[in-house]
C-alpha cells in the first residue's frame, strides 16, 4: 500500500468515530446542564397547611430544599419545609432539614 492509500483508509476510519462522538458528547453536555438548573422552592415554617410562608429560594437538587430553606432563613430556626408544585400529582412535594420527602 502506498502511503497515500494509508492516510485514505485512516480517515474513513477516524471520520465516522469524530461524526459520532460529536452527538455523544452533546447529549452529555445537555445533561449536566440540565442537573445544574435551578427549581424554585417556597420555604414554610412549620406544618405547610398553617400557611406560615417565609421566603423562596432556588436549590438545584431537590432533595435539598428544606435544608436550603433552614440556611438561608434565620427566622425557620431548623423547622422549614422546601416545597415546589409536583404537576403530575397535582400536590406539592416539600422536603424537611433532613431531607425527608413529604406528600401535601
Amino acid at each position: 500500500m502506498t502511503r497515500t492509500h494509508r492516510k485514505r483508509r485512516h480517515l474513513a476510519i477516524l471520520l465516522p468515530a469524530v461524526l459520532l462522538a460529536i452527538p455523544i458528547i452533546t447529549i452529555m453536555d445537555i445533561t449536566a446542564q440540565a442537573d445544574d438548573e435551578n427549581i424554585t422552592v417556597s420555604c414554610f415554617k412549620g406544618n405547610l397547611d398553617e400557611g406560615n410562608y417565609i421566603g423562596n429560594v432556588k436549590v438545584t437538587k431537590p432533595e435539598n430544599a428544606g435544608q436550603d430553606c433552614n440556611t438561608t432563613y434565620y427566622d425557620c430556626q431548623g423547622e422549614c419545609l422546601g416545597c415546589f408544585p409536583d404537576k403530575d400529582l397535582d400536590r406539592q412535594v416539600c422536603y424537611d432539614n433532613a431531607g425527608k420527602k413529604i406528600m401535601k
